[in-house]
């Protein structure tokens, strides 16, 4: 690696050395070499396209399905003095507008745009123009039919490599078997193929999976016994609240953590977890929690995932500090059937998604022909309701008609307050000086915030209105008015997902699955849910191993600290080697 390279490092991100594998993939990507990086979870996945970019020049443009992931990764690179904007949905027009003009005028590194951007019309104009010098296609697994989290809108970025066919593809992924590397590679047209890929085995997490009844005295013993944060995953929002309440009335103090919370109350526990005041949350997975901790000594799943790819990135979410972490597992015999149930109802009959489809066009008035490439809010509960049906298959309904290429449905997530100013300086200055209530809470968003000519900036009302001598209400009100006189662009805090639409309106009765397809993923899920069922048996070798098997690695030899490694040394007599014995006896003390 060239020394300017790590000065670059050393400069924008404080770091003298490399996590794993990143070097690698830079010097790949300096080289102009397609690469696939398997990296995992908290790898570092970030720095391998934003190093090589401030490097070289030029635009680098990331793809990313995560509404949260890319609003994130632009407020940190900001934060550092790297120029970074984001096309997502729920944007107004002239804002998608000005930023895609914005890189393509050269004024900015980095551009992160969802998949289905890609082939609007606004984004096709700019395209030639954009200086590219490298394309970064993150979560990568998702072009692949045989990943577990498939997008169709991955299989247009191939688009962009004829319009820019200097600009080398970095493709980035946690998770992918060996099927899934190989489709990556031919989908994003690799010019070679190029995989760096370090091993999935973290060391420092000791994977234990527990048989039994009584679920929640395991659970108690478990956070008894284990010091430092934990993160308790479960399926439900009701399990979350209930589940917290007990813990907290045996003196574990806890949270829920879900996207039916009130919004302060939501506030409330994200602020005291980041903080480090609240040592446990409960939190349910369906549409991710923000997880940004590198402290987490044990990650419980109350009941397990459906597949191993996600138990692993939830699972991963553990030891990033690489301290000693806990991925635990509480399984009692009722689980299997659950598992299958829920991997059953992932695929509702197209009568159950035409209702649904037709209940939220409804919701919204949406015209027939109307709404292309429109956001829409989704209360599932609600639309539920309107189409007559449970709210688990609603979900699924709309994950049928993502498929399909229908819509896109975006993750809720708890996504901050932003504002940017539309208008010019004097007109500022003019709106200011003449009108005192508008003038109060624009003087208080200049003075807190800086960058607000340049693009969406995060706002905080709380300290708006402390600052303006006003109600939380007040500056909400006041920022809307302002933006509905075209001096802001005002985009409230939301934690709801949101649905867009790819095409004109269909008729839902005209709405057509193709069963063969419907057959395929069906089958591919449940081969997914197989694997996670064997990793669960009772009497597997090795957790590690298993895990590692379904990810194409061949593991050296068994890990040693799982609780079947532990439960087969103890049969056959073997001893405990010293720098372990500590972890694993109190592991045993839980009754895991």
């Amino acid at each position: 690696m060239l020394p300017d390279v790590r000065s670059t490092l050393k400069q924008f991100w404080g770091f003298d050395t490399f996590r794993p594998g990143q070097e690698e993939v830079i010097e790949h990507v300096l080289a102009g070499h397609d690469t696939l990086a398997l990296l995992p979870t908290g790898a570092g996945k970030s720095l391998c396209y934003q190093l090589p970019t401030l490097h070289q020049g030029g635009l680098c443009l990331v793809i990313s399905p995560l509404i949260a992931l890319m609003l994130d990764q632009v407020d940190r690179a900001r934060s550092i003095g790297i120029k970074a904007g984001a096309v997502m949905s729920g944007m107004t027009s002239s804002s998608i507008e000005n930023t895609l003009e914005d890189a393509a005028q050269g004024r900015l590194s980095l551009l992160f745009l969802s998949p289905e951007r890609i082939g609007t019309e606004l984004f096709q104009g700019r395209l030639p123009r954009m200086p590219i010098s490298l394309i970064a296609v993150d979560e990568a697994h998702c072009i692949s039919q045989w990943g577990y989290d498939f997008r169709p809108a991955y299989q247009r970025i191939s688009e962009l490599r004829p319009v820019h066919p200097e600009a080398p593809v970095l493709a980035l992924t946690a998770t992918a078997t060996a099927r899934v590397v190989e489709d990556i590679q031919r989908l994003l047209a690799f010019r070679a193929p190029n995989v760096v890929r370090t091993s999935f085995r973290r060391p420092e997490i000791t994977f234990w999976v527990s048989h039994g009844e009584d679920k929640l005295a395991r659970l108690l013993k478990i956070l008894n016994r284990t010091q430092g944060s934990s993160i308790v995953y479960v399926q439900q929002r009701r399990t979350a609240d209930q589940l917290a309440a007990h813990l907290e009335h045996h003196g574990i103090h806890c949270a829920a953590y879900h996207a039916g919370m009130d919004r302060s109350e939501r506030d409330r526990v994200q602020a005291e977890w980041a903080s480090g005041t609240l040592p446990c949350v409960v939190a349910t997975n369906a549409f991710g929690m923000g997880i940004d901790r590198s402290d987490v000594r044990s990650v419980i799943h109350w009941s397990p995932p459906n597949d191993l790819e996600s138990y692993y990135q939830e699972a991963g979410r553990a030891g990033r500090d690489g301290k000693p972490a806990f991925a635990f597992v509480l399984c009692d015999g009722a689980d299997p059937e659950l598992i299958r149930e829920r991997v059953e109802a992932g695929f509702p009959s197209l009568a159950e998604v035409r209702k649904v489809f037709q209940a939220f066009s409804n919701i919204h008035r949406i015209a027939s022909g109307s709404g292309l490439h429109e956001s829409y809010p989704v209360h599932l509960n609600e639309l539920a309701g309107k189409a007559g049906i449970r709210t688990g298959t609603a979900l699924h309904a709309l994950k049928a008609l993502e498929l399909n290429g229908t819509l896109v449905l975006s993750e809720g997530v708890h996504t901050p307050s932003r504002v940017q100013i539309k208008a010019d300086h004097a007109t500022i200055m003019r709106s200011r000086k003449n009108d005192k209530c508008m003038g109060a809470v624009l003087e208080a968003v200049r003075s807190a915030h800086g960058g607000l000519f340049e693009g969406l900036v995060i706002v905080e009302e709380e300290r708006l209105a402390r600052m303006s001598a006003i109600s939380v209400q007040e500056v909400v009100d006041r920022l809307k008015e302002l933006h509905r006189l075209d001096l802001i662009h005002y985009r409230s805090r939301d934690d709801d997902p949101q649905v867009t639409l790819l095409v004109p309106r269909p008729d839902a009765a005209a709405l057509y699955l193709a069963p063969e397809a419907l057959a395929l993923r069906k089958d591919r899920a449940l081969k997914r849910m197989r694997a996670m069922l064997s990793y669960l048996a009772p009497d597997v070798r090795c957790r590690e191993q298993e895990l590692l098997a379904y990810f194409s690695e061949v593991p050296k030899e068994a890990c040693g600290q799982c609780d079947r490694c532990v439960a087969r040394k103890r049969k056959e007599g073997g001893s405990l080697e010293q720098d372990m014995e500590r972890i694993r006896w109190e592991m045993d003390q839980t009754g895991t």
